[in-house]
């Protein structure tokens, strides 16, 4: 049996589909701009680190850095790049680093 649908305000409806449409739009939006980041604006050859006992982002970082770059700041990006809450890393955890050269073209944006 078929039920017949009565829009009895027809602005008020227009209204309703508009902020739904809109709505639509800024998920839509948000879920494409998710996928962008520091990848897609530059060709960047990651180097990616499998995690053994005892490491810290400090001593994995120390490979990647020199004197001209300060090291809290390096651990920082990487763990934005790697969506870290914290600096705790767990062994057979893989994560994405790069190098001296391309973090400080990556820091003058």
């Amino acid at each position: 049996m078929r039920t017949k649908v009565v829009i009895r305000n027809k602005f008020r409806f227009g209204i309703a589909l508009f902020l739904l449409m809109i709505f639509v739009i800024m998920v839509l939006m948000i879920s494409i701009g998710e996928g962008k980041g520091i990848d897609k604006e530059k060709n960047i050859n990651w180097i990616f680190v499998k995690v053994k006992e005892g490491d810290s982002l400090w001593t994995i970082s120390k490979d990647f850095v020199d004197d001209s770059v300060d090291i809290r700041d390096y651990i920082s990006f990487i763990r934005k790049v790697n969506k870290l809450e914290k600096a705790m890393v767990y062994p057979g955890q893989v994560l994405k680093f790069v190098d001296v050269k391309t973090y400080k073209l990556l820091c003058e944006r």
